[in-house]
């Protein structure tokens, strides 16, 4: 699939003298934005549809009044679904792929999410909140198909549209989904790495721990949950459906020093409060080509002077439509070592863990 770069470039205007007639507002042109990223786990689909404005007065003001931004009819939004005729042979080529036998699926409007007003700092965000409407399916999509969304925007000839492949066969090596053992994250010399195979039409990975423990103070108690994140890897090449192609090798570690230190800096200390560890979930997160190259535009730094890059991979139209995927492998337990460490360890000894399951 074709992928377009946008650039916008912001100019400063200074005249010594200008005619009081000028205006520096072009006419009226309907930019539609449109973000969505598909994932098969999940039980809804949504689609965030938008508008760009341009008009005289205080942006800020405009930005406040959601018709600026929204569309104020339902517009029409599909997708439809594609099935490959020969996984041997290159999946981007458009004439490897068939439309399957399911018919194509509508999305609807609603409005049953709402948008917070705040933004990630606590502030009053800018943009209206009244009318955070987005295009909704609860059909379920299959891994491997590829998907073509497209809008048709009352007033336009042109469809907006834009296509991604469902990201497939992620498999986990360390640890399993049938492996019994339990967890060491204490030895420091030889930290504990979870190891995993590349997914087909996945092009970067995330892996994530859910570390989860019961709190309890006197005779009520309470679940909780620890995220730790790591580092997003990328592959060099996708891998493809072909049976000779079996992925790429990857690895992450996440036990020794760093994971109990991250415990001590997130769980606070409370000495009325007794914890145990039960369980430790192991998640990967992986996006396909697009996000990987929207994620790398939208942290590039630039200098002064220089304009900003933009990614986009929608025509007719800006933003982002890609697939995701995740991958669970949960209810681990730590074993008798990591018990004692995160009882008496240098960082976490003062959040009294209990070696509950030592036995």
């Amino acid at each position: 699939m074709k992928i377009q770069h946008f650039i916008i470039v912001i100019i400063p205007f200074v005249f010594l003298s200008c005619n009081d007639d000028f205006s520096i507002n072009s006419d009226w042109e309907d930019n539609t934005i449109v973000i969505g990223l598909l994932q098969s786990s999940d039980t809804a689909q949504y689609i965030k549809i938008n508008k760009s404005f341009l008009g005289e007065g205080d942006v800020y003001e405009m930005a406040e009044v959601a018709d600026s931004i929204q569309y104020t009819t339902e517009l029409t939004v599909h997708l439809i679904e594609y099935i490959i005729i020969d996984p041997n042979s290159s999946p981007f080529q458009s004439n490897n792929w068939k439309r399957s036998t399911r018919d194509t699926i509508i999305l609807y409007r609603t409005s049953e999410i709402e948008k917070n007003k705040f933004n990630s700092n606590g502030e009053e965000g800018t943009f209206g909140t009244d009318k955070n409407y987005l295009y909704k399916t609860k059909e379920q999509l299959i891994d491997g198909y590829k998907y073509k969304l497209l809008v048709l925007i009352p007033g336009k000839i042109e469809p907006v549209w834009s296509e991604t492949y469902m990201i497939n066969k992620f498999v986990a090596l360390k640890p399993s989904v049938n492996e019994s053992q339990k967890i060491d994250m204490s030895n420091e010399n030889n930290p504990y790495a979870v190891r995993w195979k590349s997914a087909i039409y996945g092009k970067v990975f995330q892996p994530t721990i859910s570390f989860n423990y019961i709190e309890i103070l006197g005779n009520d108690s309470s679940y909780h949950s620890i995220i730790l994140e790591y580092p997003i890897q990328s592959v060099e090449e996708l891998r493809t459906p072909s049976s000779y192609d079996v992925g790429t090798d990857m690895e992450q570690s996440v036990g020794g020093v760093d994971f109990y230190r991250y415990l001590g800096q997130k769980i606070p200390e409370d000495p009325n409060v007794r914890r145990v560890s039960t369980t430790v979930d192991f998640i990967f997160l992986s996006g396909g080509k697009s996000y990987e190259t929207y994620l790398n535009v939208s942290q590039t730094e630039v200098s002064y002077g220089q304009t900003t890059p933009v990614y986009s991979n929608i025509y007719n139209g800006y933003g982002l439509f890609d697939s995701r995927y995740k991958y669970a492998v949960n209810d681990k337990i730590l074993n008798v070592s990591s018990l004692d460490s995160l009882a008496n360890g240098r960082f976490t000894s003062k959040l009294n863990f209990e070696n509950y399951f030592a036995n």
